[in-house]
């Protein structure tokens, strides 16, 4: 069965905390991880994705695929992947691939992975999930946004976690987008509509297909991990699929590094990999704007072992360096010394 080999996350140590933000702006809570100035999404893919093959215990050479899910790419006409395969030393007749334009594309990445090692065309890929989303001054996603990356190493050969099954569910719905000319990100106006209609229906139609197709059913998962633009929503749509607070509990990171975009999820499997044990099961759902899919995954044995060499997420929640507001905005580029 194709499962997880190896994975790795990267997160910054900067962090800014909302009530940072709030001195100027009001409002908010929490705290989110931050770039530094140095950083960007091809660093903290390549750093999580170095993880992820070391944990593995392969050599580059034997990827031959390099996924990628983003909606913070600098660029809109150019991959980056190759980028981050070339630094990686990964075959030069590698698929590379970027999955873009959609806070579900780390999902998607996956799936397009999956489908290419059931087809036999690889028999290992590395899927990377990455984000640093540029937000407004004074807006919600200023306070919201994070920063981060997760790899995973997918194959046949001996995984960790065994990936069961996946369930797509997609409609036309808009709820938050950014269109070429725009330099930020866009929300639908009726915060509770785009809630109820968006995130909350496509994530319960999207697990509910994944337990009918594998006659499972809430209490069947333990862990259970959704993306987290707050600390709301997952609770909303877990109460709706009969999923306690518990099952949520290990793979919550929001409160540590703020909305992770495509990654959310991702980064809150791999606390969830850190400490789960053999046997048990992990429903994991992403979403964007009218895209919504959920996985189901089983950890195998040997994940003890291969987990020793890895960085655990924790670590990542306690080695911080928080910043003010004025070098937060210089860090993002937001203010700039007059030449």
């Amino acid at each position: 069965m194709v499962g997880i080999i190896g994975y790795g996350v990267y997160i910054p140590k900067y962090r800014i905390k909302a009530e940072e933000i709030a001195k100027v702006w009001g409002g908010g809570k929490g705290e989110k991880s931050v770039c530094a100035e140095d950083e960007d999404i091809i660093t903290m893919a390549i750093e999580a994705a170095e993880k992820a093959i070391e944990q593995a215990a392969i050599e580059p050479t034997g990827v031959e695929a390099i996924h990628i899910g983003t909606s913070s790419s600098p660029y809109i006409e150019k991959y980056v992947s190759p980028i981050i395969a070339e630094t990686l030393r990964l075959p030069l007749d590698a698929t590379m691939v970027d999955y873009c334009g959609s806070l579900n594309s780390t999902a998607m990445a996956l799936l397009g992975c999956l489908d290419a090692i059931e087809a036999k065309r690889i028999k290992c890929g590395i899927v990377v999930g990455a984000e640093n989303r540029v937000a407004a001054t004074g807006s919600e996603g200023e306070v919201a946004f994070g920063a981060g990356a997760a790899a995973f190493i997918i194959g046949t050969e001996v995984p960790i976690a065994d990936i069961e099954a996946t369930h797509s569910y997609s409609t036309l719905f808009t709820d938050r987008w950014r269109a070429s000319s725009d330099s930020f990100v866009s929300d639908y106006f009726d915060y509770r509509f785009a809630r109820e209609y968006g995130y909350e229906k496509h994530i319960v139609e999207a697990a509910k297909g994944l337990m009918e197709k594998l006659g499972r059913k809430s209490e069947d998962f333990s862990y259970v991990v959704f993306p987290q633009p707050d600390a709301r929503l997952p609770v909303m749509a877990a109460r709706e699929l009969g999923i306690n607070r518990d099952q949520l509990e290990m793979g919550t990171i929001v409160p540590f590094f703020g909305d992770l975009g495509s990654c959310s999820s991702f980064v809150g499997l791999a606390a969830i990999l850190d400490k789960a044990k053999p046997g048990e099961r992990i429903l994991v759902a992403s979403y964007g704007s009218g895209s919504g899919m959920a996985i189901s995954l089983v950890v195998r044995e040997g994940i003890e072992k291969k987990r020793e060499i890895s960085t655990p997420v924790e670590k990542y929640q306690q080695q911080n360096k928080y910043l003010d507001y004025p070098t937060y905005l210089k860090s993002v580029g937001a203010i700039r010394r007059a030449s």
